[in-house]
């Protein structure tokens, strides 16, 4: 099974409209004048789009923050933009990021829902989705429309992504975990991290460390990475990066992964684009991450 792995596309759009910003938008706003839309290469946007059908992904995931400001020209505009990776709800999945919450009217009025909503389970957070027989993401969502870009993951919506899992003859051999937040990075980021994190993501580690070998695919932190987190054994923590980030230092080059999974093998390649073009690179290989069963036939491809 190939999956490619997007997040942080950030979507932007000037809203002059007084009534629209009457909230932290107004922020968002001034953000963007002072420099943040220069940052994101929208008419790189069709570019990605080309590149991600070109490896023809068996499942496209998607960990948030598709908009910057959560306005309903932003949801418009990713929804056009994306078009093409959304043609069969079947084979995406979309959950949200801060940004896609990123006032309390957009949350109370569940625009992300009414845009990507149809791309993920019914019913709220958390949810299982299987993939095929072996495969599945289990979505969890921790934003929250505040003023910092910290989330939270309430203990009621951990506690039952356990019990999803909790039985062994349910439990899909391969585990992908969907969350916008990560809560471990490599040492490099581990700053940028720590002020826009989980707030309770000590007992997040804890119960992830509990659910035995899983993807753990995130995004929020604009850097593509693929690593085992020290104390979560069982993790390998897979950041998408940011597709249309300008990356002036060399050190984020913008793009998205590509995850293959075949039989217990995960092998993780960064696809990022420079001036000269695309480049794919892989960045992690295991030959046995996830577990074996003797006598049930792999349905990866």
């Amino acid at each position: 099974m190939r999956i490619a792995h997007l997040s942080d596309i950030h979507i932007w759009r000037f809203d002059l409209n007084p009534f629209r910003l009457l909230n932290k938008r107004a922020w968002g706003m001034m953000s963007l004048a002072a420099g943040r839309a220069r940052r994101f290469r929208l008419e790189r946007l069709d570019d990605v789009v080309e590149r991600v059908l070109s490896i023809n992904p068996d499942h496209i995931l998607i960990t948030g923050d598709l908009t910057t400001t959560s306005s309903p020209a932003e949801f418009a505009g990713a929804l056009k933009g994306l078009a093409r990776l959304l043609v069969d709800r079947d084979r995406t999945t979309i959950i949200p990021g801060n940004h896609d919450r990123y006032t309390a009217s957009s949350a109370r009025s569940m625009s992300f829902e009414h845009a990507f909503g149809a791309f993920a389970p019914a019913g709220g957070y958390p949810w299982l989705r299987r993939l095929d027989d072996e495969t599945a993401i289990l979505g969890l969502d921790p934003t929250q429309p505040r003023i910092t870009a910290r989330g939270y993951l309430p203990a009621e919506q951990l506690n039952k992504a356990c019990e999803l899992i909790a039985d062994p003859a349910e439990r899909p051999r391969r585990l992908i975990v969907a969350c916008h937040y990560p809560v471990a990075a490599p040492p490099g980021y581990l700053y940028e991290l720590s002020v826009k994190r989980i707030e309770n993501f000590e007992a997040v580690r804890q119960a992830l460390a509990t659910i035995g070998p899983h993807l753990y695919c995130c995004g929020h932190v604009h850097a593509a990475w693929a690593f085992r987190p020290p104390g979560l054994v069982d993790q390998l923590c897979l950041n998408a990066g940011s597709p249309l980030l300008r990356d002036r230092t060399g050190l984020r080059p913008p793009g998205f992964l590509e995850i293959t999974l075949e039989g217990s093998a995960v092998t993780a390649t960064h696809h990022a684009w420079f001036d000269r073009g695309w480049r794919a690179t892989p960045i992690h290989h295991d030959p046995a991450f996830f577990p074996a069963v003797s006598g049930v036939k792999s349905h990866a491809s």
